[in-house]
């Protein structure tokens, strides 16, 4: 099968979205199918690879990390025209934005079959990216945005239960699968928490605290500064550790210090591949205080690296917390503390949610992931030819 993949946000930016696309291409590829990738072009990446296509973008002032793909290019025409000889089987865009847009219209004329994963709860985000709005819009906007997005498509993907009860919501005609992004396990089976404890210079009776992820103002980090706070008479030896960038980076640095918890947080920013999955295995908890996941993957990581977890019971984060792994919690600092302190205190307990947190891991193999999106595209395809 030979399948495209259409993204507005791609390598060098790192992100969910891109960490989907990557562990899906990569199953991909190595069960013998051809993908081929259409991205914008960032000024760090600047030209086309094997089976990746680079658009040429905008810069966005509102959010400098990304890059809007231009569809006025003449370099975007002729890409958008050569799409008719690589014979694809299926399209799947990953966003809503102008290349997937542009790539659903396009492959749409040709009667190429098309997907769209909705990865991204956008009206949780209009506060953060559009404050001067009134609020009164963001529902009736991204509704019709996503709805107008969605029904370009011949079926939509969505990682987890609570997002298809949106696109109801939103009244999406397109048939609704429910497809998580799967983690691959292989950097996990061999983790070295203890070096990379030595590596940050934590003592051994030290407690991690770990915020994996992107510095954004969704994940709701100055959230867990209230919890190190709240814990500090519990758990005078507990460390808070933020690894990732990203556009709140600074702010939430400025939080950090007029708290005066500079001794108690540590930034590291990105981590290379190793250091990444050693990380995970180093930490006593992951922590994650977002409302906005759509699935939370960050939360599977640090179960395949034996860490349990304390996160807050909404959106997605319920599926993958169901069957246990850690605590979840509702958006509450007392309940969300108790929680913390309870994991690090009771040894029982938490070697309970350990052994949930593997089983749990072993469940949502990118393996298995893939194989359940490549039997959607066969449905899909299957239906678009029915159609005539």
């Amino acid at each position: 099968m030979h399948i495209g993949i259409a993204t507005d946000t791609f390598l060098p930016r790192v992100n969910g979205v891109m960490k989907s696309i990557m562990t899906f291409t990569e199953q991909f590829r190595s069960m013998g199918h051809k993908v081929t990738i259409f991205a914008p072009r960032f000024p760090e990446a600047k030209v086309d690879e094997e089976d990746l296509w680079r658009f040429p973008s905008f810069y966005l002032f509102f959010n400098p990390e990304d890059r809007l793909p231009n569809p006025y290019a003449g370099e975007s025409k002729r890409k958008l025209k050569a799409i008719a000889d690589l014979k694809l089987d299926i399209m799947h865009t990953q966003t809503p934005f102008t290349l997937g847009y542009m790539m659903a219209r396009r492959c749409g004329k040709l009667n190429i079959p098309l997907v769209h994963t909705y990865h991204t709860m956008f009206e949780a985000y209009m506060p953060h990216y559009f404050p001067i709005l009134p609020r009164v819009f963001d529902k009736p906007f991204v509704g019709w945005f996503s709805r107008r997005c969605c029904n370009l498509h011949d079926a939509v993907v969505v990682p987890s239960t609570s997002i298809a009860e949106v696109m109801k919501d939103y009244k999406v005609k397109p048939p609704v699968k429910v497809i998580p992004t799967g983690i691959n396990i292989e950097p996990f089976r061999n983790v070295d928490g203890a070096r990379m404890r030595k590596k940050l210079g934590f003592a051994d009776d030290e407690k991690i605290l770990l915020s994996m992820g992107r510095v954004a103002g969704e994940k709701n980090i100055p959230f867990l500064f209230d919890v190190l706070q709240k814990l500090e008479s519990r758990q005078p030896r507990a460390r808070l550790v933020i690894a990732g960038q990203g556009p709140a980076l600074e702010s939430v640095k400025a939080d950090c210090k007029k708290r005066k918890l500079d001794e108690k947080v540590m930034f590291i920013g990105l981590l290379n591949r190793k250091d990444w999955a050693d990380l995970y295995a180093a930490a006593d908890l992951q922590l994650l205080a977002s409302v906005t996941e759509t699935q939370g993957l960050v939360l599977t990581e640090a179960m395949a690296a034996g860490t349990p977890c304390v996160a807050v019971a909404a959106m997605g984060v319920r599926d993958v917390m169901a069957a246990g792994g850690g605590i979840a919690v509702s958006l509450n600092v007392d309940e969300f503390t108790d929680a913390v302190n309870r994991l690090l205190t009771d040894e029982k307990l938490y070697q309970e949610k350990l052994v949930e947190a593997k089983k749990q891991a072993t469940e949502w193999s990118a393996r298995s992931k893939a194989e359940q999106m490549l039997a959607n595209y066969e449905t899909v395809i299957a239906a678009k030819k029915a159609q005539g």
